[in-house]
């Protein structure tokens, strides 16, 4: 599975996405290229005028049809006019624009919303990395701070259902620390035993592994010269991190100096949230709307 296999399947996929805080050069280029590959339609909210940037991409008017624009009062006014279009079945997906991430997820969890489920949210990025030979996903990186077991159990479900979802029915997890053999001095290490042995008592097929070092995961060769029996070494789908920090560290270290492409989306919602950083490029932008459209 790599991102053009994630475009070609979307092109199948109607959907509507509301886009908060829109008004974004880069942010509107991935919606231009999203509506030329896949059958997305967008309204856009943004409490500052968009329609001379859209309509200097030069699109069609049946394109043009596509892309809703609602001007709000307002920070405040834009978030809760986004979070209520999907509350309201107006829109199928969130994509969050320029504004912190903090603010659209606090709307998202307003109890006056039916948005909320009984699942934990976490964050999943999705990297097609030029050293590695499939698609690598990574969580959570965004959301979940310092997660306890039962917590790092649900965000690597999470994570499950989401390489399923995508196509890879028998997925290879990692759960990542410093080290393979459980040190009672790294909690990492603990927490990677423990969180194994629970994903094994609900889903005994499954192929997971931990604790174990990102090159161990990666690479087999870094498995074999460790001489560590790995069953999934050097081919892993998923890979749960410690915590934030860490998670965040890598996945910017793949992005800067590995040159990934990366699309970032959370879940657990009762809908897919397209969480793109700031700084992401509009490619990455495109790639995120991509992998959203096959979690609906």
């Amino acid at each position: 599975m790599q991102f053009k296999d994630m475009i070609n399947q979307g092109q199948n996929i109607s959907a509507t996405i509301a886009v908060c805080k829109s008004n974004d050069e880069g942010i509107i280029k991935a919606i231009v290229k999203a509506i030329k590959y896949t059958q997305a339609n967008f309204i856009l909210f943004d409490e500052q005028p968009q329609d001379e940037l859209i309509r200097s991409f030069n699109l069609t008017h049946d394109e043009l049809n596509r892309i809703k624009i609602i001007q709000t009062d307002d920070e405040a006014h834009t978030v809760s006019e986004c979070v209520k279009s999907v509350d309201e079945g107006q829109a199928d997906l969130i994509m969050k624009g320029l504004i912190d991430t903090s603010t659209l997820l606090k709307e998202v969890l307003n109890n006056k919303y039916k948005l909320k489920t009984t699942d934990r949210m976490s964050h999943i990025a999705l990297f097609n990395i030029p050293e590695y030979h499939k698609m690598l996903t990574v969580s959570d990186v965004a959301m979940n701070i310092e997660p306890n077991v039962e917590q790092k159990i649900d965000i690597t479900t999470n994570l499950i259902t989401c390489l399923q979802k995508i196509g890879i029915q028998s997925p290879k997890i990692a759960v990542l620390s410093a080290i393979e053999k459980v040190n009672p001095k790294m909690k990492s290490s603990v927490d990677a035993d423990a969180v194994v042995s629970g994903i094994r008592n609900k889903m005994a097929n499954l192929e997971i592994e931990g604790p174990m070092a990102f090159d161990a995961a990666i690479n087999k060769r870094a498995s074999i010269i460790k001489n560590i029996d790995s069953e999934i070494s050097g081919n892993v789908d998923g890979v749960v991190v410690p915590q934030i920090e860490s998670g965040n560290i890598l996945y910017k270290s793949l992005v800067y100096l590995s040159k990934a492409d990366v699309a970032s989306v959370i879940i657990g919602a009762k809908i897919p949230i397209i969480l793109t950083s700031r700084s992401d490029s509009s490619r990455d932008k495109f790639h995120s709307i991509c992998s959203a459209l096959m979690l609906i």
